[in-house]
Parts: C-alpha cells; sequence; structure tokens
C-alpha cells in the first residue's frame, strides 16, 4: 500500500507490505502552491509529486491520501433504526440539523458507529468540495488514481491505536486536536497558525489552550464521563521532533505525552511520529489495527473518495444478472456447436444432391437428344438387311435426311459412289447425320466428309456402297 500526506509545507510518502514499512520519502513544497491551507496550484504539486515519486522509487498508481481537516466538520448524529436500517434522507435530515454547511459546499460521508435505545449513531463527515476537488486534480495529473481519501484526524486514530487519547498532530501552518474515546474520533478540529512568529513559549501555550478547549467541549457535552486525566497525550506531525516544544508543553498540560509506537512494523530510524498519518492510512481497513475491547462502538472506516471520482463497480443485481447470462450463454454454446455441425453438414449433403441431379439432367438431354439417331438407325438397318441398291441407297441417304432435318442440295451417282451436298442447322445435327450414314451398313466406312468437319454445318459427301455379299 503506498500512502501520501500533503500539507501546505511538506509531501511525505510511505509504502507499507505485509504489515511493515518498506520505504518512505519526504519533500518540501515552495510557497504558492497553497492558499489558505487549499490547493491553489495542483499543476505544480503534481509536478512536486511525480518528482519525489521518482526519486524515491515509490510508485504505485492507486495510492490512499489524506484530507485535511481544515474547514471539514464531523459530527455524531443520533437516527431513528427502522426495519432494514436507516436511509440516506434519514441520515442527512440529521445532519443538517447539526452542520452548518449545505450538501452544495460538503461532500458528506457516514457510517454508523453503534447502536442505542435511541437507533443508530451514526458518523458524518462533511468536506468543503473545493478542499477535495483541488487535491484529486493534482493526484490525477500526476498520474494517480486515488484509491481511498482519508481525514488525518481519523488516520491518527488508527496510528495511535488506543481506546482513549489525545492527540496534537503539529505541523509548521496548522494543527489536529483529536479526542479519541472508545476508540472514536469524539473531537476532530484543524486550527491555523504562523509558528514561525512564535517563541517556543508561545506554540506551547498555543497548543496548551486548543487541547484545554477541546477537552472542555467535550466534557460539555459529556457531563457524566468527563475525560480522565490519565489519558495519554501523543504528539505527532513534522514538529514532533522538536523536543524543547514538547518539554515546555509538557509543563502546561495535566496529561502525560507518551511515545509514540504505532502497530506496525518499521526500520528503527524511520521518524515514525512525522509519518503518523501515513501509518494510519495504511492501517486503513486493517482489523488488526485495535482491539475493540468491551467498547460496543465499530471502528471508523469512511472512505470520503466522492462516489464521481470512484471507478465504476457493478451492483450485486447487475454482477447477479451478468453471471446468469454466462451462465446461460455456457449452456447454448453447445447446442449452437450442434446445430451448426448440422447445418454444415445438411448443406454439404444437399450440394452433393445438385451436382447428383445436374448429372442426371446432363444424361437425359443427351439420350433423349440420341433417340431419333437410334430409331433412324435402326429402320435402315432393316433395309440394310433386306438388300437393294441405288434405290435403297438414295433412300437411306434422303430418309436419314430427312429424319434429322437435313436439307439436300444435290445428289449424283457416280456408279462406284454417290455425291451430294447438304447443310444442317447445327454442326451437332451434321456430325449426327454424317454418323448415321456410317452406322447404316450400306456404305464403306469411314466416310469422307467435307473440310472442316466436325465443326462445320455442311459440305459435299461423298459415299462408296459396299459391294452385297
Amino acid at each position: 500500500m503506498i500512502t501520501l500526506e500533503i500539507s501546505s509545507t511538506s509531501i511525505r510518502l510511505m509504502e507499507a507490505e505485509g504489515g511493515r514499512v518498506v520505504r518512505w520519502a519526504s519533500r518540501s513544497l515552495e510557497p504558492g502552491m497553497f492558499e489558505e491551507e487549499v490547493i491553489s496550484d495542483p499543476l505544480a504539486l503534481s509536478a512536486v509529486l511525480k518528482q519525489l515519486m521518482a526519486s524515491s522509487g515509490i510508485k504505485g498508481r492507486n495510492v490512499t491520501a489524506s484530507v485535511t481537516g481544515l474547514y471539514s466538520l464531523s459530527r455524531i448524529v443520533v437516527v431513528p433504526n427502522p426495519p432494514g436500517g436507516a436511509t440516506t434522507q434519514m441520515i442527512l435530515d440529521a445532519a443538517r440539523g447539526v452542520m452548518p454547511l449545505s450538501e452544495d459546499e460538503v461532500y458528506l460521508s457516514w457510517q454508523t458507529i453503534a447502536t442505542i435505545e435511541e437507533g443508530q449513531q451514526v458518523l458524518v463527515v462533511g468536506v468543503p468540495r473545493d478542499v477535495l476537488d483541488s487535491e484529486v486534480l493534482a493526484l490525477k495529473a500526476a498520474g494517480i488514481t486515488p484509491r481511498i481519501l482519508d481525514l488525518k484526524a481519523m488516520a491518527l486514530v488508527r496510528a495511535v491505536n488506543r481506546e482513549q487519547a489525545l492527540i496534537l498532530n503539529v505541523e509548521p501552518t496548522s494543527f489536529d486536536t483529536v479526542i479519541v474515546v472508545n476508540g472514536v474520533a469524539e473531537v476532530m478540529r484543524t486550527i491555523a497558525w504562523q509558528e514561525g512568529d512564535l517563541t517556543v513559549e508561545d506554540k506551547a501555550e498555543h497548543l496548551a489552550v486548543a487541547l484545554d478547549l477541546a477537552a472542555g467541549f467535550f466534557n460539555s457535552h459529556h457531563p457524566g464521563l468527563p475525560i480522565d486525566p490519565g489519558t495519554p497525550l501523543f504528539i505527532t506531525g513534522q514538529m514532533s521532533g522538536d523536543l524543547t516544544l514538547l518539554d515546555e508543553l509538557q509543563a502546561r498540560v495535566e496529561y502525560s505525552i507518551e511515545p509514540f509506537a504505532p502497530p506496525l512494523q518499521y526500520p528503527a530510524h524511520l521518524p515514525v511520529s512525522q509519518y503518523a498519518v501515513n501509518i494510519g492510512l495504511a492501517l486503513k481497513g486493517a482489523a488488526s489495527a485495535r482491539s475493540l475491547g468491551q467498547s460496543d462502538y465499530l471502528l471508523p472506516d469512511i472512505n470520503l473518495l466522492p462516489q464521481a471520482y470512484r471507478p465504476w463497480k457493478p451492483s450485486a443485481r447487475q454482477l447477479g444478472v451478468f453471471l446468469a447470462v454466462v451462465a446461460a450463454t455456457a449452456l447454448l454454446v453447445p447446442l449452437y456447436q450442434l446445430t451448426t455441425e448440422a447445418m454444415g453438414e445438411t448443406a454439404i449433403l444437399e450440394a452433393r444432391q445438385d451436382i447428383v441431379n445436374n448429372q442426371l439432367g446432363l444424361r437425359q438431354a443427351e439420350i433423349q437428344s440420341r433417340q431419333p439417331l437410334q430409331q433412324a438407325i435402326g429402320r435402315y438397318s432393316t433395309l440394310v438387311n433386306m438388300g437393294g441398291g441405288l434405290v435403297d441407297d438414295l433412300d437411306v441417304i434422303t430418309s436419314l435426311a430427312g429424319e434429322l432435318g437435313i436439307e439436300m442440295a444435290g445428289i449424283n451417282h457416280g456408279g462406284s459412289g454417290i455425291t451430294f451436298t447438304c447443310q444442317a442447322d447445327s454442326y451437332l445435327a451434321f456430325r449426327d447425320y454424317v454418323t448415321a450414314l456410317e452406322e447404316s451398313g450400306r456404305f464403306t466406312t469411314p466416310l469422307i466428309p467435307p473440310e472442316g468437319y466436325p465443326y462445320v454445318k455442311g459440305g459435299t459427301i461423298t459415299l462408296e456402297p459396299k459391294s452385297a455379299e
């Protein structure tokens, strides 16, 4: 998991794997990228972020990032607990009664943290739209897809990992005050300041007053369960390494400052208190982040990333419909394959049948065309068997011509031979006529056909009658 904390003065990156910090890096930011703690130049910030990722070797498109608590609001509201649970509208109505900002100005997120007699206790967080939009724009410009956005204060609660705790996260331009009760951040306040103009004593006094005000606010709303003076105080953030400041602060508050020891493995030289927000982000969603003990509260695990920036994911119903379609398709595919194979075999058989039918038609046409020739040959073979002379020869010549549609132009009998000229409608008919004369048996074969035979329609034919046996 890659985590990212952005403040108006620095960027902190951290990579964790298997419950262990693998690497980390930070870089200071030049003035001008923020205006009143809100990102004013997302493109310039994205350029610095890309440089830091490249130089540190911490690469990854999916990042869990923190969001400043400045200008943000959080409230625990109670909503009825009807059958089926509280509706979105019920939660929004309850939030409007205690939060001064409208939904047009803030992104609202919530989570049910407990069930009581009056209904459900819901933690509602509102983040100004310009704060969140500008950060998402900077991340996307750097080629980063934000996977989860979380308030710094909520990340600190996971990092501290205590049922009851006080947290001061001190940065050069702002500090967060968090009061944790039963593992839930009951009070989260972020205050801007310019610590560079203050002495160490002034800084310590400023922080002590803010802590007392936050504790007084909680005690006034929980008179039966005020904050125990023995509750530990944890100092985190960039200025947590200022030991002089910590000594001055300890002298002004009744709570004991304890070393920060997160439930995560890390190298000894890692300044863990400065990377407390990153560590809390890395613990987001981890069941082992804290033991609930006797508490009935659920660990808050709210993703502040608006729905508009999240990648689309199918609902349970859409996923069910998709799986049903896949299952139906899986059942239909074998049937479709069998049908396709049967259709293919049918087409092949039909093609073969067409070929056979065509061949049969050609044979039938050929047989029909030869029937007149065969009939003529049969009749004149009978004449030959009966004998005869010139008259019979001429009768054969003219009769076959009449049978086959051959026009005779003239016949000349030269004693030893017969010469005549004839004309047919086609060379096929002329060829059949010559063949019939040969097969009549009355003339010496083969006949002497005209020039160009067998592809001429007519010409002069010379016949030599056979001598009688």
